[in-house]
C-alpha cells in the first residue's frame, strides 16, 4: 500500500506544476468558410481558443458546438467539423479552459466549463449565420461529458452526440468500491506544463490519492460533474441524445451508461462498438444524428431501433444488432457448472500481481494461476452461445484481513490454441471492508455488461485475482483470500 500511495502522490505532485501563460487572443473572423482561428471571451479575463467552420450560403444554418477532448485537443475535431460544415452546418470547436491555448483553470467539467459551453453557443449565434432553433453539441471523451452536462443546463441545445464520455464520475473512479489506477481524466489533469488544474481539482486529486473510499467532499465534487445527477433537467429540456461507446471503455462501465440511457425520456440512441470511439463509424452516426434532429432529414440513426450493439467474438465487419431496449438483449440466464482448476478452495496471495490485464479488444495468455489466481472452467459448449447483458457472480470468500480487493475476469478459451490463450469477455473489481478476518462472507456483484459470441467447443474461464494493473487494491501486505468453490456461481445472460 505504501507503493500505491507513493505512485498516487507522484501523480498529484505532477498536477501541482503550473503551466505556461495563455496565448494572446486572435482576431475574430466570421466569414462563412474555414476553419478560422479565434478566441472567445467566456468570462472576464478568460478567453478560449476556438476554430470556426462555416458552410456556403447566407443561412441561417444549424449550429454544432464541439468542446475538445484529450490528449491533443484539436486533433479529433478537424475532420468531423469539416464534414459537418460541408453538409451545411456552422461548427465552432473550442478548447475548454485550462487546456493549451485557452485561459482559465482546468475544472474537470465543473460548473464553469458548463457555463462556458453556453457562452460559446451565445457567441456563435451572435457572430455567425447560425440558427438559434437548431443547436447541437458534439464531443468525444472529455468533450462528451461537457456536452451532456451543458445540454442539461441550456435548453437551447436540441441534439447531443456524446462519444466515449461518462455519466457518473463517482462510479468511474470508485466503481465496485475500487479506485482506478489510471483514470483518463485524472491522467490528463496530471500533465505538467500542459493542463492547469483549478484549486478544486487539485484538492480532489489529493483526496483521491489519500483515501480508498470517497470522502463527502469528493462525492460532492464527482456528483456535480456527473450527467446522471442532472438527468431530470436534461429530460425536461428534451434534446435528442446519442451515446456511443466501446466495450473497452476506460472511463466508465457499460452498466452505468445503460442505466443512464434507460432513464432518458427523449429521443435517444445507444451504440456499443468494438472499435475506438473516435473512429469513423461512431462519427458517422453522430453526423446522421444531427442531420435527423437538427435538419429534419429522414433515415439513419433515429429511425432504427434505439440500441445498436456490435458483438465481440465475431470477425471484423460482421453486422451489428439492433434492439428496442438495452435490457431486452437477453432472453434468459445460463448457469454453467464451474470446474475448479486450482483446488476446491484456492488461496490467493494478494500481493502478487498477475500478468498485465488483457485489453478487451485483444487476446493473450491467461494470468499465472497457481498462488496468484483462482480459476474455474466451464464445459465446452456443444453449440454457440450468445452472451448478451450483465453477468452476475457470487463467491464465498474467507479473508485474512478486514479489507481487501478481488478482480474477477471471464475469458474465452479456444481449444485449438496450443498456447492456452484467452480472449477477455468481461471483468469487474470488488472491494470490501470491515469484515472479520478468518470469517467467510458472500460476495455478490455484477461484471461489466458484454455482447460476446462464444463459439461451439469453447470454454469459459473464470479467473479471480487479488491484484490487477487497472485498479488500486485494498489488500494489506501479506494478506490472502480463500475462495470456496461450493459457494461460487456465475449467471450468464444469453440470447
Amino acid at each position: 500500500m505504501r507503493a500505491v500511495r507513493s505512485a498516487l502522490a507522484a501523480l498529484v505532485a505532477a498536477v501541482l506544476v503550473t503551466a505556461s501563460a495563455v496565448a494572446a487572443p486572435a482576431a475574430v473572423r466570421t466569414a462563412a468558410t474555414g476553419p478560422h482561428g479565434t478566441t472567445i471571451e467566456v468570462a472576464p479575463g478568460v478567453r478560449l481558443r476556438a476554430e470556426v467552420y462555416g458552410p456556403a450560403g447566407r443561412g441561417p444554418h444549424p449550429l454544432v458546438v464541439m468542446p475538445a477532448s484529450f490528449p491533443e485537443p484539436a486533433a479529433p475535431q478537424g475532420p468531423a467539423a469539416r464534414r459537418l460544415a460541408a453538409a451545411g452546418y456552422v461548427v465552432v470547436g473550442y478548447r475548454p479552459r485550462g487546456l493549451p491555448g485557452s485561459g482559465g483553470a482546468f475544472g474537470m467539467a465543473g460548473p464553469e466549463d458548463v457555463a462556458d459551453a453556453s457562452a460559446v453557443i451565445s457567441w456563435a449565434l451572435a457572430r455567425t449565420p447560425a440558427d438559434a432553433r437548431r443547436v447541437g453539441l458534439y464531443g468525444t471523451a472529455y468533450g462528451a461529458g461537457i456536452g451532456l452536462l451543458a445540454a442539461s443546463a441550456d435548453r437551447r441545445v436540441r441534439a447531443v452526440a456524446a462519444l466515449g464520455g461518462w455519466v457518473d464520475l463517482l462510479d468511474g473512479l470508485y466503481g465496485g468500491g475500487t479506485r482506478r489506477r489510471a483514470h483518463p481524466l485524472f491522467q490528463a489533469a496530471a500533465r505538467p506544463g500542459v493542463v492547469r488544474p483549478s484549486p478544486e481539482v487539485r484538492r480532489a486529486l489529493r483526496e483521491y490519492a489519500e483515501h480508498p473510499e470517497p470522502t463527502p467532499a469528493f462525492r460532492s465534487f464527482a456528483r456535480a460533474r456527473s450527467p446522471m445527477t442532472h438527468l431530470d433537467r436534461l429530460n425536461a429540456h428534451a434534446p435528442a441524445v446519442l451515446l456511443a461507446h466501446t466495450w473497452s471503455q476506460a472511463v466508465e462501465s457499460p452498466n452505468q451508461n445503460g442505466r443512464y440511457f434507460s432513464r432518458l425520456r427523449t429521443a435517444k440512441r445507444l451504440e456499443y462498438r468494438r472499435d475506438d470511439h473516435a473512429t469513423q463509424a461512431p462519427q458517422a452516426s453522430a453526423e446522421r444524428w444531427f442531420d435527423r434532429h437538427l435538419r429534419g432529414r429522414p433515415g439513419g440513426a433515429g429511425t432504427e431501433p434505439p440500441v445498436f450493439l456490435e458483438a465481440r467474438g465475431r470477425p471484423p465487419g460482421h453486422p451489428g444488432e439492433h434492439y428496442d431496449d438495452l435490457w431486452a438483449t437477453a432472453s434468459g440466464n445460463h448457469v454453467p457448472r464451474l470446474e475448479p482448476r486450482t483446488g476446491s478452495d484456492p488461496v490467493i496471495a494478494t500481493g502478487a500481481a498477475p500478468a498485465a490485464h488483457i485489453d478487451a479488444a485483444h487476446a493473450g495468455a491467461l494470468p499465472p494461476a497457481r498462488g496468484t489466481a483462482a480459476v474455474w472452467w466451464t464445459s465446452p459448449g456443444r453449440r454457440p452461445r450468445r452472451l448478451r447483458g450483465i453477468p452476475a457472480l457470487r463467491t464465498r470468500v474467507t479473508p485474512s484481513a478486514a479489507e481487501g480487493t478481488l478482480v474477477a475476469s471471464l475469458y474465452d478459451l479456444d481449444p485449438m490454441d496450443p498456447a492456452g490463450a484467452g480472449a477477455l469477455v468481461t471483468h469487474a473489481p470488488y472491494s470490501f471492508s470491515h469484515r472479520a478476518p478468518g470469517t467467510p462472507f458472500d460476495a455478490s456483484f455484477d461484471l461489466f455488461a458484454t455482447v460476446y459470441d462464444l463459439p461451439a467447443g469453447h470454454r469459459l474461464a473464470l479467473v479471480v485475482t487479488g491484484a490487477d494493473p487497472l485498479y488500486v487494491a485494498r489488500n494489506p501486505p501479506g494478506a490472502t483470500l480463500t475462495l470456496h468453490s461450493a459457494g461460487t456461481g456465475l449467471a450468464l445472460p444469453v440470447r
